[in-house]
């Protein structure tokens, strides 16, 4: 027995003696109960023996944590069904009493797990149903164990304590019974207290940037006319209210408007279809909301600026062509406005 005792006691020492980190929750108290079993290692002398040494081990405890790595915890123990036999008598031993000890903690996560380390001192009392006979003992103790938080307040232990001295008594000079006892448990516990929550990060101020910004809409004459025509279609005015509204985002407005036809035809007649075709859109776009003051140019240009270059120029037959050159055959939208976005700093 003396041997088991030691090889405890250093292993406990040394776990006690690598906790460098602290205990999970800092500032806070734990209230819990436990129960498990108990073994009894008291010798037998003489007419006294034991002849039950297992017995069931209950109790109740509450701790504080001072520091990030110390706390105390008080608790109050009962053992029961220990079985004695004295001068052939048998007889049932109670061990009960109250006791303290320092905890030791390396924390596990940030909720409340951990393993620790416990030494301590208990006072028992021992008693011996059907006989007068009874000891009180001051009982040095050590225990090691690992805690389970499922949250910050509700958390499981499961531990070992081992007490030197819980049985000591002489009933007469030659009867003697005396030794330790180990108490394997689970513990369940409520936590309050802790550290408080950090205060939240103030967000960066954020100032508003505005920058101009152009959008350019080329719109095929195709969509937007009948052939050779300058009325706008249905889905020509469509088209026009998708541009105004895509420009929704966007604040002093100003709109520009440019017709194109393609190169077939004299210069006149071209400038002049540009023309009606540039206004009808114009017109469009007020109906769309627009005043005089956001349209700031709606200008014919005529075959100018062609955007098929000379792809077209080995085309042969005329329908061939004119297919050829459908995307110079167009009008072109112009949207400048201010667009704002917030940016941290």
């Amino acid at each position: 027995m003396k041997t088991k005792v030691l090889a405890f006691s250093v292993a406990a020492v040394l776990a006690t003696a690598s906790f460098s980190a602290n205990a999970a929750l800092e500032n806070s108290w734990t209230f819990g109960v436990k129960g498990g079993w108990a073994h009894s290692y008291i010798d037998s002398e003489k007419n006294a023996e034991m002849t039950g040494k297992n017995a069931i081990g209950y109790g109740a405890y509450v701790g504080y944590n001072f520091t990030d790595w110390f706390g105390v915890e008080a608790a109050y123990n009962g053992f029961s069904n220990f079985e004695t036999k004295i001068d052939g008598k048998k007889h049932d031993l109670k061990i009960y009493g109250p006791e303290v000890a320092a905890r030791f903690a390396y924390p596990l996560d940030a909720k409340g797990s951990d393993i620790f380390a416990r030494v301590g001192l208990a006072y028992h009392t021992d008693h011996l149903t059907g006989s007068n006979h009874g000891a009180d003992a001051w009982d040095p103790l050590l225990g090691v164990g690992v805690q389970y938080a499922f949250t910050k307040n509700f958390g499981a232990r499961v531990g070992y304590d081992y007490y030197f001295n819980s049985f000591d008594s002489d009933y007469s000079p030659e009867k003697k019974m005396d030794g330790g006892m180990g108490f394997l448990y689970v513990g369940f516990q409520y936590t309050i207290g802790g550290p408080s929550a950090p205060a939240p990060v103030a967000a960066a101020p954020v100032t508003p940037k505005t920058e101009r910004v152009t959008e350019n809409h080329s719109l095929s004459a195709g969509t937007l006319f009948p052939f050779d025509g300058s009325t706008l279609s249905a889905n020509g005015k469509k088209v026009i209210s998708d541009v105004v509204n895509s420009s929704k985002g966007l604040s002093n407005t100003e709109f520009e408007v440019y017709g194109y036809t393609d190169r077939i035809g004299s210069d006149a007649y071209n400038q002049k279809l540009s023309q009606k075709r540039a206004t009808a859109v114009a017109e469009e776009l007020r109906a769309n909301g627009l005043n005089n003051n956001q349209i700031k140019a709606v200008e014919g240009r005529g075959k100018a600026n062609p955007v098929t270059g000379n792809k077209c120029d080995s085309v042969k037959g005329r329908n061939a062509v004119i297919d050829c050159l459908a995307p110079d055959r167009r009008v072109e939208v112009v949207v400048s406005g201010d667009k704002t976005t917030e940016k941290q700093i």
